[in-house]
């Protein structure tokens, strides 16, 4: 946490301006924000305590109560949280505006609004008597809780800071003033404790939301256009990346295209003449019908038999032979004994001397 606090020091060069009743000033120190800090003369305090209500509805119940203290028709606010006790300055908006030009025209962020007592030190437990940048504020701190504050527009005499000690109740008035307490006087004392005793950044709580949001507002549409620059330039880069590829892809296959187009006219030839080939050689491979006759005949057994009928068609022979004295079994044995004749049978014919011989012709 010291190194973190350190670095975040290294980076703290937003201006701070402090508000008073006698006008604006530039304070001498940089913060990590920038602040317009509402001098203590401007500003209303208060405590409540709203341990009692749930605590997300805490700040509602603020919302609520600030109207009946204040006594302006436009209330700023400033709060403070310690579990559920609420530290409340509260000043009339009309009369503290921030202008950002004021602190530093190229801060480019609007200054955060806080009250001056959120920049002195912050006490555990006691009365203590704080110089600040106009006058003096009487603070009796309980548990790091500021109860009660007064502010004078001069330094309080003991009897003058008694009595305001009186009003806020016998728990305080035990806790007496040191007389000896330091507090500087006069305008350039004044201006030196100041330099002394604010911090650079305030003690206070997290700015809500909101604040957050305003404060931030400008780094965030940067930081948000530069995300969505940067998308834009990645999602155009891979469009083009893509475009390019395509066109390297189509070029390559375009000149592989021409390459390889007497490569399949080849091809494709090929292939015609192979199956013009195959076609001849089972033409060339079928015997001619002459000389299945001349097979048929010299394999007949009787020598006065004579063709009557001749068909062929798809390897499947029927022959009608005329013969006076025909003998089937002689017949397909005959045939059988062909090499080329396979499944031989005999039929009688419609006349006596004829006989029907069906056989199938092997390649």
């Amino acid at each position: 946490m010291p190194a973190f606090s350190r670095l975040r020091r290294r980076f703290s060069n937003k201006p701070n301006v402090i508000q008073t009743r006698q006008g604006t000033e530039r304070v001498p120190f940089k913060s990590f924000h920038p602040h317009w800090i509402v001098g203590r003369g401007l500003c209303m305090y208060r405590s409540e305590d709203f341990t009692n209500v749930p605590r997300n509805k805490r700040r509602a119940a603020l919302d609520l109560k600030l109207p009946l203290w204040s006594p302006f028709a436009d209330t700023g606010h400033h709060c403070v949280w310690e579990g559920g006790r609420a530290m409340v300055w509260f000043w009339d908006a009309d009369a503290v505006q921030a202008d950002p030009e004021i602190p530093d025209a190229s801060a480019k962020t609007t200054p955060r609004i806080c009250p001056e007592t959120v920049f002195l030190p912050r006490m555990s437990d006691g009365v203590v008597l704080q110089a600040c940048r106009e006058g003096f504020e009487l603070q009796h701190w309980a548990d790091r809780v500021l109860e009660h504050s007064y502010w004078f527009r001069q330094r309080p005499d003991q009897a003058r800071a008694e009595s305001v000690l009186a009003q806020w109740g016998a728990d305080v008035q035990a806790q007496q003033l040191d007389p000896a307490d330091p507090v500087l006087e006069g305008s350039a004392a004044q201006g030196q404790s100041l330099v002394q005793s604010l911090v650079s950044q305030p003690w206070s709580s997290s700015p809500t939301p909101r604040e957050w949001l305003e404060d931030n507002e400008r780094p965030l549409a940067t930081a948000v256009l530069l995300v969505l620059v940067l998308t834009a330039t990645w999602h155009e880069a891979r469009y083009w990346q893509a475009r390019y590829l395509q066109q390297a892809a189509e070029e390559e296959l375009a000149g592989l295209q021409q390459d390889l187009d007497p490569i399949l006219s080849a091809r494709n030839e090929l292939l015609t003449l192979r199956g013009r080939n195959v076609a001849l050689a089972e033409i060339l491979r079928e015997p001619s019908q002459a000389y299945l006759m001349g097979l048929v005949d010299s394999a007949i057994p009787g020598p006065d038999a004579r063709f009557r009928q001749w068909s062929y068609q798809q390897r499947e022979l029927s022959v009608l032979i005329e013969d006076e004295s025909a003998d089937p079994i002689a017949y397909v044995r005959s045939l059988e004994a062909q090499p080329m004749f396979r499944e031989v049978s005999a039929e009688q014919g419609r006349k006596k001397n004829e006989i029907r011989m069906r056989l199938t012709v092997s390649p």
